[in-house]
């Protein structure tokens, strides 16, 4: 309590504040006596001395050092039982007190220091206890909604009612989860957006924050107290706008149990929504893997998930890019990010920016990817066919991933099949597709599965089978500086793709006809080999092909 709340007391009726009345706004923690030269290594922050001044009777300097040095402490201020041993406090320090707006308090002979002592002590208690018996209420209340099958919205209602000031619960997306009626209407309306910038660089690393929205005057209530919400993870913050001129504890109490139900609540929808979500997981894992017979079964099941009849499916397996897995995230690998909130926040960014393409499907986990299975209602007699520009959508939504969560994903599309009991089939085209993609080294990709390339017969030759073919069919070129090395073989390469059309290929590479023919021309003096004849020609073709498997 402060300082000039404890001296209204009856034992201090007669005491005299004899300077730093500036400092009675000091908060008091505990009431100590000693009389003892040490006495400054004894005392603590938000500490009341009583004190006769014995020690300091025959020595007023000393009286100067310790407020000098209890002000450094912290400590709540010094009364003196004056007409004892000292007769009056020395004007040096009141000067000093005043100085430091430290409280020098005068106390009367008709009290021992015993009885001030206890009365004081008694009437701090009493406070704590007062304060005790209100958390311990304010927490039975909030707990009481919870049991009556209440839910966090009606937490929020019942704190905004005890405090009479708006209050607000963000998830760590800081998207509102609960709020008071306040925000229906002016001014708060119009501070949400203001309130997410603010938070958005202001979020609190400890416990409790308290910031100023807007300048005063402007909001009844300008002042926030932010509590961040935690358990395993980060489940968002309970922020209860305030008045700074009121100081009255009870009030925080209040808030500080009704942060510890909201965390409780927070921790057992966790826990509800990933005990459905590792059900989730498992049924759509044994889909994928073959695991049932009946496809019956499967759409029984599956019906909670959307998966009906009448439709074809087809699986989609998105992945991070490897080149930013690991530092996506605070430079975190994914197995170390795995059950954070990270993950469920970029699971949730998947899911909402999927759903942007118009798609039906259902999401789940599958080792390191997040894998969908996506339904089409088939359109009378026509064929599986995938919806008309998916592949754009599909790209739209993985740069808008990137956009939202600061993560490069890429994604690989199965061919659709008409039975769900078909989707392995689906899936495993959906991993090769992007695998494809990955091998091409390749980022940000839609890859539909397109069937085997020749590119993948390539990969069943050994590298070094490979190698060796392809610097002999290059023989005679290692000899060129890079430069120019560069130059001959990107000549060849856009010469072999316009079919050996040689304006075709100069209008390309924005370079004179003649250019063309004199690189061509050199190539062959180089290689010993012919453009013109059909087996040198496929010779190149290949080399080409192969070569981003050995580099």
């Amino acid at each position: 309590m402060m300082l000039l709340d404890l001296l209204k007391i009856p034992v201090f009726a007669s005491a005299r504040i004899l300077a730093g009345a500036e400092g009675l706004t000091h908060k008091v923690q505990s009431v100590n006596i000693m009389d003892a030269p040490d006495i400054i290594q004894f005392l603590k922050p938000g500490e009341l001395l009583l004190t006769t001044a014995y020690v300091m009777k025959d020595d007023p300097q000393a009286l100067q050092t310790l407020v000098s040095n209890m002000s450094q402490v912290g400590c709540a201020g010094i009364a003196i039982k004056t007409k004892r041993f000292l007769s009056e406090v020395p004007y040096q320090a009141i000067q000093l007190a005043n100085e430091l707006h430290f409280p020098i308090i005068e106390l009367p002979l008709e009290h021992t220091l015993g009885e001030v002592l206890y009365n004081s002590v008694s009437c701090i208690l009493e406070k704590r206890t007062e304060e005790l018996k209100y958390s311990l209420e304010s927490h039975r209340n909030f707990t009481n909604l919870v049991v009556q099958g209440q839910g966090i919205p009606e937490i929020v209602a019942s704190l905004t009612q005890l405090l009479g000031t708006p209050v607000l619960l963000l998830d760590p997306a800081l998207n509102p989860i609960a709020a008071s009626p306040h925000f229906g209407e002016s001014p708060y309306s119009e501070t949400l957006e203001t309130l997410r910038v603010l938070l958005s660089s202001n979020l609190p690393n400890e416990p409790v924050k308290y910031l100023c929205l807007l300048e005063p005057g402007q909001l009844p209530f300008p002042q926030l107290v932010i509590h961040s919400i935690q358990t395993v993870q980060p489940q968002g913050y309970l922020i209860a706008f305030s008045d700074e001129s009121k100081d009255n504890p009870l009030p925080k109490l209040a808030v500080e149990q009704a942060v510890n139900v909201i965390r409780f609540e927070l921790l057992k929808k966790q826990a509800v929504k990933e005990r459905s979500r590792r059900y989730k997981n498992e049924f759509f894992t044994d889909l994928v893997e073959g695991f049932f017979t009946s496809e019956q079964e499967v759409l029984h099941r599956g019906k909670k998930y959307g998966l009906t009849e009448g439709c074809f499916f087809f699986c989609i397996v998105l992945k991070r890019d490897p080149i930013t897995a690991a530092s996506a995230i605070g430079g975190t690998s994914p197995q170390e990010e795995r059950g954070s909130a990270e993950r469920d926040m970029f699971y949730e960014v998947i899911k909402r920016e999927i759903q942007k393409t118009g798609l039906s499907f259902a999401i789940f986990n599958k080792n390191d990817a997040i894998d969908l299975v996506a339904s089409v209602a088939k359109n009378g007699n026509e064929g599986l066919e995938m919806p008309e520009g998916l592949k754009d959508r599909l790209k739209q939504a993985i740069v808008r991933i990137e956009h939202n969560s600061g993560i490069s994903v890429s994604l690989g599309v199965g061919k659709p099949v008409a039975k769900l009991l078909d989707c392995p089939v689906s899936y495993k085209e959906a991993v090769e597709a992007l695998q494809y993609g990955y091998r091409s080294k390749r980022s940000r990709f839609v890859q539909f599965y397109t069937g085997k390339q020749l590119i993948d017969l390539f990969r069943l030759v050994p590298e070094g089978e490979l190698l060796s073919f392809y610097e002999d069919t290059f023989v005679g070129l290692e000899r060129l500086e890079e430069k120019e090395r560069y130059e001959l073989l990107k000549t060849l390469s856009v010469y072999l793709e316009n079919h050996g059309q040689i304006a075709a290929t100069a209008k390309q590479l924005f370079i004179h006809r003649n250019t063309v023919l004199y690189r061509l021309d050199k190539l062959q003096n180089l290689t010993g080999r012919q453009f013109g004849m059909h087996g040198d020609s496929l010779r190149f073709r290949i080399a080409f092909l192969v070569e981003s498997l050995i580099k």
